[in-house]
């Protein structure tokens, strides 16, 4: 035997209806891994301006990132800039230097990653000016 439903018990079973499979889609929607969130650590010191930009998020054991730096002063000193980065410990890793001995107002672009089996915790940039091999100054600034 059938079971009917008045006009007003149809309207509420189906706004009921809506609001349940409206919570199930937002639930859908917003569940799943973590998203990548574009970060960028960006610093400046006499003579010199440089960033480093990564999608990278959370621990991992490689980050891949885009870096630029600028010469800022016609002084003769060239600008360096690297990636610098913690592990697991939060022990800091110095990545090799990239240079730029283009002179006043020019920049690199470097497109690289870097792996630490250790873990990638943290992650930032430092920018310095050289004359040779002697240090001037820097700057460091992180994402942590």
């Amino acid at each position: 035997m059938a079971m009917s439903l008045t006009k007003s018990q149809r309207r509420k079973t189906l706004q009921l209806t809506g609001t349940a499979l409206g919570a199930l889609v937002l639930t859908v929607a917003t569940s799943g891994s973590a998203q990548a969130n574009p970060m960028q650590a960006e610093c400046s010191t006499t003579g010199a301006y440089g960033y480093v930009y990564s999608d990278w998020y959370g621990s991992d054991t490689r980050i891949d990132f885009s870096m630029t730096f600028t010469d800022m002063l016609a002084d003769g000193h060239h600008v360096r800039a690297r990636l610098v980065t913690t592990d697991v410990n939060n022990v800091r890793k110095n990545w090799p230097w990239h240079y730029n001995y283009g002179g006043n107002n020019t920049s690199v672009d470097v497109n690289s990653y870097a792996t630490n089996s250790s873990g990638i915790f943290n992650w930032g940039i430092q920018v310095a000016r050289y004359e040779g091999d002697t240090y001037l100054n820097s700057c460091t600034n992180w994402i942590v």
